[in-house]
């Protein structure tokens, strides 16, 4: 499946949204929303490098998804409102916009143009997190590091190897263990 590009997305928000649409300049470490926070709005990263992340039982971080320099997402991971299932922090400077997801659902009633743009994106989200599910499942953690850094290189240089490692499933300590097995720097 073709990579989703959100740019025609945001561009059609924005223009919905008219005075409601007020962009908001993030420093790197702001979060956006903490697990169990209330969840009702799209947020659209025009700009920047939020972290998506899980929090375990006995306080683990665990990285779900990075959203990078443009694009779509909500604390419950769909159009729903209720608790955030996640945690969003900036890991750079971001500017995001927050939409209500009832003015969304509004629009998305009344615009047929909008309504095919995120059936479109909800297919690339749904292929996508099957791509990962199925890496998490079936591909060793080295192979899991390997096809990131294919995948992603210019997002691998602009994270620490620590949220690296926890996207795919790993310590950072292992992770610096394949790292060094594969002959790279750093750890």
């Amino acid at each position: 499946m073709a990579e989703f590009a959100p740019a025609p997305v945001i561009d059609r928000l924005r223009a919905l949204a008219g005075a409601a649409w007020r962009p908001r300049d993030l420093a790197a470490g702001d979060e956006l929303f903490a697990l169990g926070e209330p969840a009702a709005e799209l947020w659209v990263l025009e700009r920047g490098l939020i972290k998506l992340g899980y929090l375990t039982a006995n306080g683990e971080e665990w990285v779900k998804s990075f959203i990078v320099d443009a694009g779509l997402f909500t604390g419950s991971g769909d159009l729903s409102a209720g608790a955030s299932r996640f945690g969003a922090v900036a890991l750079e400077p971001c500017r995001v916009v927050a939409l209500p997801l009832d003015w969304l659902a509004r629009q998305l009633t009344a615009d047929a143009a909008l309504r095919d743009d995120f059936s479109r994106f909800s297919a690339w989200l749904q292929a996508r997190k099957q791509r990962r599910e199925e890496a998490l499942l079936c591909a060793s953690a080295e192979q899991r590091y390997r096809d990131f850094l294919a995948a992603e290189p210019a997002l691998a240089v602009r994270l620490l190897q620590a949220d690296i490692a926890r996207y795919i499933g790993i310590t950072p300590i292992a992770l610096s263990r394949i790292r060094k097995r594969l002959g790279l720097s750093g750890g």
